[in-house]
């Protein structure tokens, strides 16, 4: 079976949650080499990354890769997504551009939206 399930918290104690499932064993009946298996954690991420409006072109190859198209039931999900994060779609961008060195093997990134900054007063808050 698989549950899927969504984490917030913050990010050491989310590790070791999810460190702490990983360690667990389940019995299971008919199983080839035994009858214990690991419960596999297989992580499935929402991310909200912040840059500068003119890093845009520069970002998106950098962070987004492998070309994903969307199926009609996925770019459903995907255009809700985006309706509740008062995103637009992300713009089309030279997947080939310069990108900053990041490590890619055995991970997907596949965009979901993308919206300006809201400008706020930052009466109070300096900058370091």
């Amino acid at each position: 079976m698989h549950l899927y399930c969504l984490t917030r918290g913050i990010k050491h104690d989310v590790d070791r949650f999810i460190n702490d499932l990983q360690a667990q064993y389940f019995n299971m009946p008919n199983y080839k080499k035994g009858n214990i298996v690991q419960l596999g954690v297989r992580p499935v991420q929402f991310w909200e990354i912040v840059f500068p409006k003119e890093a845009l072109d520069q970002v998106l190859p950098t962070v987004i890769h492998g070309g994903h198209k969307f199926n009609v039931w996925e770019e459903f999900l995907m255009k809700r997504l985006r309706a509740m994060l008062k995103a637009k779609k992300i713009p089309v961008f030279d997947a080939n551009a310069p990108r900053r060195m990041v490590y890619h093997q055995n991970v997907e990134c596949t965009g979901i939206g993308i919206k300006d900054d809201i400008d706020h007063p930052t009466e109070g808050h300096e900058m370091l």
